[in-house]
């Protein structure tokens, strides 16, 4: 079997776009990530998202409409009868969230006990952390019972290898979550929990990759 090991770079053409804008981004000298004409995967990097536990167990709930550009955002706990505890409490202090088709990127927590607006909040550092991941700062309302907010984990890249025999890029993946669930008394356990993927990708897609230390 023939497999390309430690491959550091694949690039992808973007939609619409062609072979001449893929040398245009390589003769670029150094690489652009952030280039619109092509799409790069990288090792070590991120690819492909999830949707963690967190707002499945601990789900945060909406409780304030925010514009496009807010970048405080209230929630508060579904939870009958307990209306004092503070559900991203068991959240990492800085991650990624989905309110409806929205990702936003939080960069700190504020509880409820010394937030202005009364419930605790996904705090942001400025509008570049709305509509990430490819995604669209919106409007949000906010209805009873919603919306929902989920926790998004981004898959970190550990491997990349090209198998020829079968034409295919794979690309692993690992996301890290810290999860906590109330206990008795009030206390809480955090746990840490791993997942990992294959995700793999069709070498007619690919339109040119790096291995670590040269070549492709």
């Amino acid at each position: 079997m023939a497999v390309i090991k430690n491959i550091s770079k694949l690039i992808v053409t973007a939609y619409n776009k062609s072979a001449k804008d893929v040398i245009d981004y390589i003769n670029a000298q150094a690489w652009i990530p952030t280039s619109s004409d092509v799409g790069l995967v990288e090792y070590p990097g991120n690819f492909g998202s999830y949707t963690g536990t967190n707002g499945t167990f601990t789900q945060a709930i909406l409780q304030v409409t925010i514009n496009a550009t807010a970048l405080v955002i209230p929630v508060t706990t579904p939870v009958p009868g307990a209306p004092s505890l503070f559900p991203i409490s068991y959240w990492p202090t800085s991650g990624y969230i989905r309110i409806d088709d929205e990702i936003i990127q939080y960069t700190s927590v504020n509880p409820r006990s010394t937030s202005v607006s009364g419930f605790d909040e996904f705090q942001l550092t400025s509008t570049a952390n709305r509509g990430v991941l490819g995604t669209t700062a919106a409007i949000h309302t906010a209805i009873v019972g919603g919306p929902a907010i989920s926790e998004i984990l981004l898959g970190a890249v550990r491997k990349i290898e090209y198998n020829k025999d079968q034409g295919v890029f794979n690309i692993w993946t690992r996301t890290t979550q810290e999860v906590g669930t109330e206990q008795s008394y009030g206390a809480g356990v955090i746990t840490t929990t791993y997942e990992s993927y294959l995700i793999p990708c069709p070498e007619n897609v690919v339109s040119f990759f790096e291995t670590i230390g040269g070549g492709g």
